[in-house]
């Protein structure tokens, strides 16, 4: 059998190992053993709620989800944990 090689310019490859680098991240947020004191981003969250960032600003927005934010207007971040305890609460 021949050796197959596959070249890739610098900008393909480095979208490429982003692509990568987002699946497993996903695969390792989303997995029943992930550590539920780990933070999570905003997008992180929706995406295991499986929701848009959006939607998931509404619920911070009325105090539905809890957070946690740098200050007044800064990042949000959520504890896994919480998310999965809202998620509970409105099956």
């Amino acid at each position: 059998m021949a050796d197959l090689k596959i070249e890739f310019s610098d900008d393909a490859l480095d979208d490429l190992a982003e692509a990568i680098a987002e699946r497993v991240a996903r695969l390792v947020i989303l997995s029943p053993g992930a550590d539920p004191d780990r933070w999570m981003t905003s997008a992180e969250a929706a995406e295991y709620l499986g929701t848009t960032v959006n939607a998931l600003h509404k619920h911070t927005g009325a105090r539905d989800i809890s957070f946690s934010q740098e200050a007044p207007g800064g990042k949000l971040w959520f504890k896994r944990r919480d998310l999965d305890a809202w998620r509970e609460g409105h099956r």
